[in-house]
C-alpha cells in the first residue's frame, strides 16, 4: 500500500546517536519499523477517518460534548481521540464518531498488489 512520499523519519541507530532516513512510503517505514502490512494498513485506515472526522468537525463547529452525545462516547474518549492522546482507537469507535456527523464510510476492499 503506498500512501504517498513521507518527511524524514529519525530512527535511532546507537545510544544518543540519531540517523535520518527517507521513506518512499509508508510500508517501507514500516517493514524497517518491525511492523507487518496489515497493521500498516489498518493504521492508514484509521488516520484518514480520524482526520476526515476531525475535518469535519472543525467544519460544522461541533464540540466534543456533541459529537460523544451524538455517537454515545464519552466526551473524554471523543477528546482523546480528536486530541491525539487516546493510543488505542478501534476502527468501530471512528466509524461511530463518523456516523454521528453523517459521514458515510465505505470500505473498498480490492486484492493485495
Amino acid at each position: 500500500m503506498t500512501v504517498g512520499v513521507l518527511d524524514e523519519f529519525p530512527v535511532k541507530i546507537e545510544e544518543d546517536k540519531m540517523k535520518t532516513k527517507r521513506y518512499k512510503n509508508i510500508d517501507d517505514l514500516g517493514r524497517d519499523l518491525g511492523i507487518s502490512s496489515e497493521r500498516v494498513g489498518i493504521s492508514v485506515m484509521k488516520t484518514k477517518l480520524k482526520q476526515r472526522i476531525i475535518k469535519e468537525t472543525l467544519k460544522r463547529d461541533v464540540s466534543n460534548l456533541q459529537l460523544a452525545q451524538s455517537s454515545g462516547l464519552t466526551r473524554t474518549v471523543v477528546s482523546g481521540i480528536i486530541n491525539g492522546s487516546l493510543q488505542s482507537v478501534s476502527l468501530e469507535r471512528l466509524i461511530r464518531l463518523a456516523f454521528a456527523i453523517d459521514l458515510v464510510v465505505d470500505l473498498n476492499i480490492k486484492r493485495a498488489a
